[in-house]
């Protein structure tokens, strides 16, 4: 992860980006719900939750509201996203903890029985990927959970440049200059194939890893700790 690069990119975009995202995501807002739906525990479990990349807070906030007794902790690279999210999230008090840092490189602790991810493991290569995956398992509880929504390439180059005329098109529907952000997405950005995803966290130890949901170049995908 070149992590000035992309840093510097999302502490210019805290301020804006949660009014900017669903302009540039397709079906944004229905991931959302089907990331709540994907999580299998009693609405009233006392459970401690990841969100990794936690930028402005979205994916914490849907979770805190859904599990009245969750604690959440937001790890994200960014000051100003974090600022923002503490912000957003005020009125969850104590129950929120915000953590800086680089999740390729720094400890973003244990004991989670639920880790989400929304648009951030992209920035990894391959190989970060995989060693993240490790990191990740073994920050699970038995019976935990992982969720990860992200930017992937299709199965084939042919699919991937298929998908990505697309979602240009998407984000030219919406006004935004898909140009300039494709260019953006080609310098910052790193996917990898959902099918190298689930076998990397297979090999990490995660059981029924396997996609949830795909449109396009974005999906939904994750694995459980065996208890």
């Amino acid at each position: 992860m070149n992590l000035d690069s992309v840093r510097e990119q999302f502490e210019q975009r805290a301020f804006d980006y949660d009014g900017l995202i669903p302009r540039l995501i397709p079906r944004y807002r229905e991931q959302h719900d089907l990331i709540l739906q994907l999580i299998p525990l009693e609405t009233n479990a006392k459970i401690k939750v990841l969100d990794l990349g936690a930028g402005t807070g979205i994916l914490s906030a849907l979770i805190l509201q859904a599990f009245p007794q969750a604690n959440v902790v937001a790890f994200d690279i960014a000051n100003n996203m974090l600022k923002t999210c503490q912000t957003n999230l005020s009125a969850f008090g104590k129950r929120l903890t915000l953590q800086q840092g680089n999740f390729a490189e720094d400890d973003f602790g244990n004991g989670y029985d639920l880790v989400v991810s929304g648009l951030a493991i992209h920035h990894l290569d391959s190989e970060g990927k995989q060693k993240l995956f490790h990191k990740l398992f073994d920050s699970l509880n038995p019976g935990g959970i992982l969720l990860i929504r992200d930017i992937v390439t299709g199965a084939t180059p042919r699919l991937t440049q298929q998908y990505e005329q697309l979602w240009r098109q998407y984000m030219r529907a919406n006004g935004e200059d898909d140009a300039a952000w494709f260019q953006n997405y080609l310098k910052e950005d790193i996917p990898s194939s959902v099918e190298d995803q689930t076998k990397w966290l297979a090999e990490a130890g995660f059981a029924d890893a396997g996609c949830h949901w795909r449109y396009l170049n974005f999906a939904i995908f994750g694995g459980l700790v065996r208890s």
